[in-house]
């Protein structure tokens, strides 16, 4: 018994007075809902704004990698200056000065300094020998203020080595520097950045975001994008902070990254990248403004159920007015349809309501159904040019068509390619057989009799080899493809070209092994057959498969059979010259693969494979 036979007469009479009751109830239910979903939702919200915070924070965090790696090669790169002669005091000074002039502004000096080799140093007591501040000229390197990492010193590999300092105060600004080997090994070029100057680029995704660089030793605050009081403790008391003590008890090789949510803030922190580096960026963004989305959020959520009330009452004054008349109307025509009669005419009307809506959604149902009638009687005179196979149907029926539609076109484009290419080829090798058959008792005309018949009884094999792996079911098994390319390889004659091959150990694909091992012999046959020189074989493993590509320098295949394949269909004016590319082809296309063709100074067969058993 269901439930609404519960209810009184007067009651279920009136659809009306069902409406009402029922959305008064869904109402309830909403308004439980949506209290129970603020709460869920603003936490989810606030999640998302700390993660926010903490991928800008990530974002800073590369970029600033990035800085440091592209000042790497600038130092790297000017070390190496013709310019930068050391017994040319004079030449050096210039170079250095249009260097500087030419650099970023945060490049602060360049120097030139006197190096031993082969004695450990902690980069106090070289001689700068030249520079673009030139106080320091003749000075010890220790009059820069340059505090060199304790680990590494003033030490290098090799003339391709670049070290980076610790950053360090000159005054209220601070600094960082970079020093690679010159050619000679017997001095330095030594480049000093202004790190304040850098963190004025700093960006970030909400207004009000203070930017700090934290070391990943001591977690002092090296240097800040709105302030320049040195290197300090981070807030004062570093390991009393979240952040602070996060990145003193962290191995500093180790890259950390979260978000911490404090009364007055939100804050994201994430290890600047590099091996060299030990920084950590981090974002610190007023609560007010990271979290306004949460209380924008919850507003939205009481508007929309005053909203969701407004339209139960308005659903019911339009329900009210009389669509029970229309929607039963629509119901005849629907099962006049059903019944097969496709003549009933649906009155589309001018209604843009619900009920407009069911109208139009049986007139496009009819629709539908009179396309699928025309395309199955297209299917059925084989007319497979006309516009209307074109038209989309949606849905298992659409999708049954579609199936049918190709699978019919392709059965008829594989039988007419086989008819032809068998008449085609098995009437002018009988020809040959027969202007030579007269006269036998000439060894030359004998063996190339034998040469045509040959032929014939290969491509009789190859079509029954096709029409095999066409009619099977794929059977998918792991086969490592190297392994089977290189098996395949050897079973082909190529003395007369050089194979090279970039193979992985390890790559595998989930196919039909005896499907697999024709696809891949038809395009290394080509390819050794009309190569020039040489044929190149390599495999890339992708997420759900693998691809594989085979080159060679030969004169390339025409274009008229390029075309031939990719309309899957022949004619008595174009057509191929034999069955190899339709069994690669046919082949892929079996193991749910892709099959394309480069052109250029050769050919490049592009084979893309699927795992069968992720698809």
């Amino acid at each position: 018994m269901s439930l609404e036979s519960y209810l009184p007469e007067s009651v279920r009479s009136r659809y009306a007075l069902k409406l009402l009751g029922v959305s008064l109830l869904i109402v309830l239910l909403i308004t439980a809902l949506t209290t129970v979903t603020a709460f869920q939702v603003s936490d989810r919200v606030r999640d998302n704004q700390l993660q926010s915070v903490e991928t800008n924070a990530e974002l800073e965090a590369r970029a600033l990698g990035q800085w440091i790696d592209g000042k790497q090669q600038v130092v790297r790169t000017l070390s190496n200056h013709e310019g930068l002669t050391p017994v040319s005091d004079n030449g050096t000074q210039a170079t250095l000065t249009t260097e500087l002039d030419a650099l970023s502004p945060e490049t602060a000096s360049l120097s030139v300094v006197e190096r031993s080799p082969h004695t450990h140093s902690n980069g106090t007591t070289e001689t700068i020998v030249a520079s673009t501040d030139t106080q320091f000229v003749g000075q010890p390197l220790s009059v820069t203020d340059v505090n060199w990492k304790p680990t590494v010193g003033f030490n290098f590999d090799d003339t391709d080595n670049v070290i980076l300092s610790l950053v360090y105060t000159d005054g209220n600004e601070t600094f960082v520097a970079l020093a690679s080997p010159m050619p000679d090994g017997e001095h330095v070029l030594v480049a000093e950045y202004e790190t304040s100057v850098r963190a004025e680029r700093f960006t970030s995704a909400i207004n009000g975001t203070d930017t700090l660089v934290l070391g990943g030793y001591t977690a002092y605050v090296l240097f800040d994008e709105n302030e320049s009081n040195g290197i300090t403790p981070y807030e004062g008391d570093r390991a009393n902070t979240t952040i602070g003590r996060t990145i003193l008890q962290s191995d500093p090789t180790t890259d950390i990254h979260g978000a911490v949510l404090t009364e007055t803030e939100v804050k994201g922190y994430y290890s600047v990248p590099g091996e060299k580096v030990d920084w950590v960026v981090v974002k610190e963004v007023p609560r007010s403004k990271a979290l306004a989305v949460t209380d924008r959020v919850q507003r939205d959520l009481w508007l929309m159920v005053g909203i969701v009330m407004a339209g139960f009452l308005l659903i019911g004054t339009v329900i009210h007015r009389g669509p029970i008349r229309s929607i039963k109307r629509l119901a005849r025509q629907a099962n006049t349809i059903a019944e097969g009669d496709l003549s009933v005419d649906i009155d589309h009307g001018n209604r843009i309501d619900e009920v407009g809506e069911v109208r139009s959604a049986f007139a496009n149902t009819k629709a539908y159904i009179e396309t699928i009638s025309d395309q199955a009687e297209a299917l059925s005179r084989q007319a497979f040019d006309e516009d209307v196979l074109e038209a989309d149907v949606p849905g298992r029926v659409g999708e049954s068509v579609a199936t049918m539609h190709h699978d019919l076109q392709q059965f008829l484009t594989r039988f007419e390619v086989l008819n032809r290419i068998l008449r085609h080829n098995l009437r002018n090798q009988l020809d040959v057989i027969n202007s030579h058959a007269e006269a036998l008792d000439d060894t030359e005309h004998r063996e190339a009799i034998l040469a045509a018949t040959g032929t014939l009884a290969a491509l009789g094999t190859r079509a029954r080899h096709i029409d095999h792996i066409l009619s099977k079911d794929p059977q998918p098994t792991t086969v490592d493809l190297t392994d089977r390319i290189e098996s395949t390889l050897n079973d082909i004659e190529a003395d007369a070209v050089t194979v090279s091959t970039s193979l992985s150990d390890d790559v595998t694909v989930v196919t039909d092994a005896e499907i697999l091992t024709t696809v891949l012999r038809s395009p290394l046959e080509n390819a050794v057959e009309y190569a020039d020189a040489s044929v190149s074989v390599s495999v890339e493993p992708t997420d759900s498969g693998c691809i594989l590509e085979i080159s060679d320098d030969g004169p390339g295949i025409p274009e008229s059979e390029l075309e031939t394949l990719t309309a899957e269909r022949e004619n008595p004016l174009q057509h191929s010259r034999g069955l190899g590319l339709w069994e690669l082809k046919w082949g892929v296309d079996k193991l749910d693969g892709d099959l394309s063709f480069i052109i250029d100074n050769g050919t490049t067969v592009v084979i893309q494979l699927p795992d069968l058993d992720s698809i």
